[in-house]
């Protein structure tokens, strides 16, 4: 790229970023003339004590959790040293408790039981996000004896703000001082360069309310265009279709496409990525053989033998083999009844550890991102996340690995879905790897018993919940356990397998009934009973006895403000090599052979010595689906091809790896309301019905199936773009655009957040609403800092500007 098409680029960022600089100089002059007011006298930035931070450092507020960046308010007791952000300094005065919902909502509370509610202040709710008066009491901390928990922290008339008391972190002793983290005047400088550099700039005239004028139809003399998806049937609605070019048609330098319906909020997606790349596998087996080598050493030991998942059917976490999940990846795994067992790992390796334990698979990455200029983490000229110096604590961006089982239908319960969400910045994320598990009809049948049991399950609950509601009285249902995968017919059962496992005796888990004609011999029983099937356990290497392990835990994960019982899956490990030989008296290794006739081969997973246990805990089975006489169709499906949506065969169905539904934002509030109106339809941890929601979106517990996707058009007319991801293709989601993807298949997925010039408003507004949040609530910390990046972005920018304009002369 030569000097003016840099230049005009970086003129780009800097005219996208203005109104964020000027809402940080606005947000700061103020707090200097407050702050000028209380003194008396004129004050210039160098007044002001100056706090300097180490690189490595990164300030919060102490009250709202987020960043502090510039300006901000702190105890001057070195025994305390609280700290306070301008927005909650700029809450205080206006007669509000800072932090947003949590504490505004906290003071109505207590007003009311002292009955004193005509003193709270018109100015006392926060506006513009619309949902805060719908958080529930329950959230809060209420004492018993009808006091407030925390007393009122009031600034004082003059504007000073007192250090809070105990109860809130504070000292409750010393006036907060005025104090700075940036050199003097520096925003300033910025603010000013920035506007001259762009005076004269002339930026893109997009249109949001018609069709992108570079778009050709979908159809071209009779034939489909590629580079047009129909994503949405929303009626007079001119962004049905989404852009999708081929990456290998389309050169990084080429981002004016690009940019047209990036700066109308659409997301975009390109083809054939992977053919961009060296070709190296991401098939699990190969990245399992690569994190083991870099993981040899002894820091990384444990956690090269196993890794905690979730299972999708209660969203509990469980603890399992690496080995053992990626073997359930390629051929499946099932719970007792014939339920698939939907696991899912998400951030593994951890992004932080991810260029050093698979460090070609890092490379490879990179090299598959289009539009580089948006998404290089390091040099990316449009990625504002690229700009921070080096040195100091920077975000996690990525990569991130999110690996997870499929299903072709929509299950209803125990789907493979990263559920509705709202990310603070913007990502691409490519799916790198698919694999389809085929399964056969006697457990399809199973299926399909299943499903009609928790339908009739769903309704009855929904009409006790009804009729609850109007008789104002408990669920009829309380307390008792769900029927289903999650219990065993009994607990003593459970305990004399784990027993037997414990004395070293052989162990005979049961199935529920008998499948004809299987390779492996299964007793047949009724539903309710245990099952046998005969298990050998071969030598370990050394000689030794191998010997069915599992470490049972008592622990309960905490899952978006809910928690649930861990549960660990029943590992093979045994001294020597992490696998173990599990042989039906029936079965020789020669029946696990791809491309020979399979009828219905199954492994019980093992019940483990010295396990605690209790209703809750369910035996897991792995299954290999009914495999195919083509010994092609059962191959992992990573490869390059032509193009991720071209088939030869004309009626063939076409199904990609996943299923992206991408809602527009300005949908949000309707897709908010809707939520609230129809949460005790849906189902989360312990599949149990929600009945606290604090945010329908940034809670991430609820998923849009296909009926509620169906009622929310009827509804409120509102329809999201939907959307099948194909192998090799690299989906951008922009910043604020809530979201939620269902497998259809064994998927491995690689993904980069990134903050473009377009949406850095947008990352903006989002930290307002997170910080709006509950303390506790899993989305509030402000781990972006986008008015930090922004500043090191437009400083950045600038200088570069600046030079290449020197070198020009």
């Amino acid at each position: 790229m030569d000097d003016s098409a840099k230049i005009e680029r970086l003129l780009y960022l800097l005219y996208n970023a203005l109104p964020v600089l000027r809402h940080i100089y606005k947000e700061q002059s103020s707090e200097l003339d407050t702050e000028a007011k209380m003194r008396g006298y004129q004050l210039q930035e160098i007044n002001i004590t100056r706090t300097k931070l180490d690189g490595s450092e990164r300030m919060y507020c102490d009250n709202c959790n987020t960043s502090i960046v510039g300006f901000y308010r702190s105890c001057p007791n070195l025994g305390c040293s609280y700290d306070l952000c301008l927005a909650c300094c700029q809450e205080l005065r206006n007669g509000c408790q800072p932090g947003g919902v949590e504490a505004e909502t906290l003071r109505e509370q207590f007003a009311e039981k002292d009955g004193n509610q005509d003193s709270i202040s018109s100015k006392t709710r926060t506006e513009g996000y619309g949902w805060e008066s719908q958080l529930l009491p329950n959230v809060f901390d209420v004492q018993t004896d009808g006091t407030s928990p925390s007393p009122e922290w009031r600034a004082n008339s003059d504007g000073n703000i007192p250090c809070p008391p105990k109860q809130h972190g504070g000292c409750g002793t010393a006036l907060l001082e005025l104090r700075r983290t940036f050199k003097a005047d520096w925003v300033v400088k910025l603010l000013k360069n920035a506007e001259d550099l762009t005076r004269a700039y002339r930026h893109m005239d997009v249109d949001v309310s018609a069709k992108c004028s570079l778009c050709w139809p979908n159809l071209v003399e009779g034939k489909s265009n590629y580079e047009v998806r129909q994503a949405a049937s929303r009626d007079d609605a001119q962004d049905n279709f989404l852009y999708s070019p081929n990456a290998l048609d389309t050169s990084d330098d080429e981002v004016e496409h690009f940019q047209r319906h990036w700066l109308r909020g659409e997301p975009v997606i390109v083809r054939n990525v992977l053919d961009r790349t060296s070709g190296l596998s991401w098939e699990p087996m190969v990245m399992w053989r690569a994190f083991r080598e870099t993981g040899s050493r002894m820091k990384y030991k444990e956690e090269t033998r196993s890794v905690k998942a979730i299972d999708c059917f209660d969203w509990c976490e469980v603890e399992i083999n690496i080995h053992q999940f990626f073997v359930g990846y390629l051929e499946g795994r099932m719970h007792k009844d014939r339920w698939p067992e939907i696991l899912k790992l998400k951030d593994w390796p951890s992004s932080t550890w991810f260029e050093e334990r698979l460090p070609r698979h890092g490379a490879e990455f990179l090299r598959a991102l289009p539009y580089r200029d948006y998404t290089d983490p390091k040099s990316g000229l449009l990625n504002l996340a690229s700009k921070l110096p080096d040195g100091s604590l920077k975000p996690d961006l990525g990569p991130k690995t999110y690996i997870a089982y499929g299903f072709l239908d929509e299950l209803g319960r125990g789907d493979s879905v990263t559920k509705l969400h709202c990310d603070v910045s913007d990502a691409v994320n490519i799916l790198t790897h698919t694999t389809k598990v085929n399964i056969g009809a006697w457990q399809q049948e199973s299926i399909k018993e299943l499903r009609e049991k928790y339908a009739k399950e769903d309704m009855q609950e929904l009409s006790c919940e009804a009729r609850s509601d109007i008789d104002e009285e408990p669920k009829a249902n309380d307390g008792k356990p769900e029927d289903g995968v999650n219990s065993f017919s009994s607990g003593r059962q459970v305990d004399e397998h784990i027993s037997s496992a414990s004395e070293g005796s052989t162990v005979k888990p049961e199935i529920s009934s008998a499948v004809k004609e299987s390779t492996m011999k299964l007793e047949s029983s009724s539903a309710s009973e245990d099952f046998t099937v005969k298990i050998n356990i071969s030598s370990a290497s050394d000689g030794s006895t191998a010997k069915l392990e599992t470490t049972d835990t008592e622990q309960c994960v905490e899952s978006r403000n809910c928690s649930a019982s861990c549960r660990n899956v029943a590992e093979r490990s045994f001294s020597g090599e992490d696998d173990v030989n599990i042989i039906s008296a029936e079965v020789s290794d020669h029946t696990k052979t791809f491309g020979r006739k399979h009828e219905h081969t199954q492994s019980a997973c093992n019940l483990t010595s010295n396990c605690k246990s209790n209703v809750n805990d369910r035996t897991k089975t792995d299954f290999l689906g009914i495999l195919s006489d083509d010994p092609e169709s059962q191959k992992s499906k990573q490869g390059l091809v032509k193009d991720s949506v071209e088939t030869n065969h004309k009626a063939a169905v076409v199904y990609g790896g996943a299923v992206w539904d991408i809602f527009r934002r300005q949908d949000v509030p309707k897709v908010m309301e809707y939520l609230r109106k129809h949460k005790k339809e849906f189902r989360h941890i312990s599949n149990h019905s929600l009945s606290s929601v604090i945010h329908p979106i940034h809670d991430q517990t609820f998923f849009f199936n296909e009926k509620h996707k169906k009622q929310l058009k009827q509804e409120f007319g509102v329809e999201p773009w939907t959307f099948e991801q194909h192998l090799g293709e690299a989906v951008f989601i922009p910043a604020g655009c809530p979201h939620q993807v269902r497998n259809r298949q064994s998927c491995i997925k690689v993904a980069l957040d990134f903050v473009s010039p377009e949406n850095v408003e947008e990352c903006l507004r989002l930290t307002e609403e997170f910080r709006l949040l509950p303390k506790k609530h899993t989305a509030k910390e402000d781990k972006l800092e986008v008015k930090k990046m922004t500043l090191y972005a437009v400083s950045s920018a600038v200088r570069e500007i600046k030079r290449l304009m020197k070198s020009a002369d």
